[in-house]
């Protein structure tokens, strides 16, 4: 199964180097054990085959947030204890050293746009991490308060709150409402793997984008070739999911 999901075209003169380098990326990348698993774990981008995971989709929507209800307090208090079940409470340190609870601080509350990075990373990494810049600023004073970006390490033996911090920084991306994540390797593999994402080595990381509301059970894919103002429309269908 392939799935295509193209971007809205109010951007694309702006990002119009970043999709290109993002689809070179696409082109090179190599296929994962998740890739290998199954031939329907992949996505196609325009014209080209993409060897992008997408288990998340599949694995969660059919195992942890298929029992859809009407909301409310209780129900949403339902879907974050799934949740916490599926993916873990880990404890997970940021760019400040400050300790999160991945579900009970991160996911409980928030809209969150979850990536995966590591500090070395010379190529994809600083491309979406621009990209998910130029999200933030049609987010605006949500930022922070009801939406948050999630960033978690695929190499957590390295990946220190210093050079997260140091990255960070570097790429304009210090910001309350945007967490870069890590912890030990027995805290990230197992979440990781529960999101699709984790990696036989920390370069070869999809980059997927991973939109979710654990109170309302919605979680969806997102191209990371998509334009901000895609990125940003898919931000709010999570938030107004009924």
């Amino acid at each position: 199964m392939c799935v295509r999901e193209n971007g809205s075209a109010g951007s694309v003169f702006q990002i119009l180097t970043l999709s290109r380098g993002l689809r070179r990326l696409c082109r090179r990348s190599r296929p994962t054990p998740m890739d290998r698993t199954s031939e329907f774990l992949r996505v196609r981008p325009v014209g080209r085959f993409c060897p992008i995971g997408i288990l998340l989709v599949l694995v969660v929507a059919l195992t942890v947030f298929a029992q859809g209800t009407e909301p409310s307090q209780s129900h949403d208090g339902t879907r974050v204890d799934r949740a916490r079940a599926y993916f873990g409470d880990g404890e997970l340190f940021d760019q400040d050293g400050v300790r999160h609870r991945f579900v009970s601080d991160l996911l409980d509350k928030h809209i969150v746009l979850i990536n995966v990075v590591y500090t070395e990373c010379r190529d994809a990494c600083p491309l979406i991490t621009r990209l998910l810049g130029q999200v933030k600023e049609r987010i605006g004073d949500d930022f922070g308060r009801s939406v948050m970006f999630l960033s978690l390490s695929s190499d957590p033996l390295r990946d220190t709150p210093e050079t997260l911090k140091t990255f960070a920084r570097k790429h304009q991306a210090d910001h309350p409402g945007w967490r870069f994540l890590s912890a030990g390797q027995d805290v990230m593999k197992p979440l990781l793997s529960r999101l699709g994402q984790w990696p036989e080595t920390p370069a070869d990381h999809q980059s997927l984008l991973i939109a979710g509301n654990a109170s309302r059970a919605h979680w969806i894919k997102i191209r990371p070739d998509a334009t901000p103002d895609f990125i940003y429309a898919e931000l709010q269908r999570v938030a107004a999911k009924p």
